[in-house]
């Protein structure tokens, strides 16, 4: 079984769907975690169902907040110590807008949660990591990181953005002991669609046209692929993208 026994793991996005999974997984590997979302009641489902709440810290911030950004590092050090890997998880979906739909409040949005929020957090990590000459991050990005009809516009640019993010900062500092990886699932059944009508989640858009239907998957299945890419097993990957996604990019 992977290890993180030691390591002080960062999560945002924790109260549920991949990233709560991602914060168990975590937990179960040895890691010690501070779970990150905007709403507390998602942080305190996470909380009752841990076997090893003195391994978790809650933390609730909205991260498209720059002051929060500093706040949340600050709260993963003075509970746990230095922090070894940060996962940029947390996001949002567009309902599928295309470019003539989408206004400036929309793009705007989608942009500060799934690209802005992810480039601060690493950038304010960064410094105490090259300092240690040790830390990993890693991305939870999407087939729309490199394909155009899997999302609408602002969520599919911000994605492309974000899997750019994660090779700049893997070029940058790779030499310096800093890895950066990121996961793209493919449909996933998380909160993020729930209550919406599968037209407005994009469940049936991305499956038009596709004679053979993937299943989706539930975010356990993504979880361990994160654990796996911060852990030493995954010590020569740096930049990588791994596609979780049942097929869906190969029909």
């Amino acid at each position: 079984m992977t290890s993180l026994e030691g390591q002080v793991a960062l999560i945002t996005g924790a109260g549920s769907g991949i990233g709560r999974a991602m914060a168990v997984a975590f937990l179960a590997a040895g890691a010690r975690v501070l779970a990150v979302d905007r709403l507390a009641e998602g942080l305190e489902g996470l909380a009752s169902s841990v076997r090893a709440p003195e391994s978790l810290a809650l933390h609730h911030a909205d991260l498209t907040d720059p002051v929060a950004i500093r706040g949340i590092l600050a709260a993963a050090e003075t509970r746990f110590g230095p922090v070894d890997v940060v996962c940029n998880n947390a996001g949002m979906l567009d309902r599928m807008m295309p470019l003539d739909e989408t206004d400036d409040p929309l793009w705007e949005q989608v942009m500060a949660v799934n690209l802005t929020a992810p480039m601060r957090l690493t950038r304010a990590a960064l410094p105490a990591m090259l300092a240690r000459g040790r830390g990993v991050f890693v991305n939870t990005a999407s087939i729309a990181s490199f394909q155009g009809g899997r999302g609408g516009v602002s969520y599919t640019v911000s994605k492309h953005g974000l899997l750019g993010l994660t090779r700049a900062v893997a070029a940058a500092y790779g030499a310096q002991g800093i890895r950066c990886n990121a996961v793209a699932p493919g449909s996933v059944k998380t909160s993020l669609a729930a209550g919406a009508p599968p037209s407005e989640a994009g469940w049936e858009l991305r499956q038009k046209g596709l004679a053979t239907r993937p299943p989706q998957a539930e975010a356990g299945d993504i979880a361990p692929v994160a654990v796996f890419l911060a852990s030493p097993e995954a010590r020569y990957l740096n930049g990588a993208l791994i596609v979780a996604d049942a097929g869906w990019t190969v029909y």
